[in-house]
């Protein structure tokens, strides 16, 4: 049986660490996305996605959402009100003895 080797407490505080300062740049990276950085702040998140595969692909990934809806019609969801009335209208169209369609 091999045995499995435990991780000092320098690298767990190294591992720690990284998530942390990730959840922390996480507005950051879509801030940059979105154009919002500017100066020394910038420079800090542009040079961290750079080098760490984690945010570039999630930048990546905020800038295909945002080409993606871009290219794409407008379209607003149904108002609830609006269901309301269709399903009341529904309700009323359909004759008494049938069984109605719950929705």
């Amino acid at each position: 049986m091999k045995r499995q080797r435990v991780p000092g407490p320098g690298r767990v505080w190294a591992e720690c660490r990284e998530q942390i300062r990730h959840v922390r740049l996480r507005g950051d990276v879509e801030a940059y996305a979105d154009g919002q950085l500017t100066g020394a702040h910038r420079m800090r998140v542009a040079a961290h996605i750079a080098c760490c595969w984690a945010c570039s692909g999630s930048l990546q990934l905020l800038r295909l959402i945002k080409v993606s809806l871009r290219h794409h019609p407008q379209r607003t969801p149904p108002s609830l009100a609006s269901a309301r009335v269709r399903r009341f209208a529904h309700h009323l169209t359909t004759p008494p003895g049938q069984v109605r369609p719950r929705r």
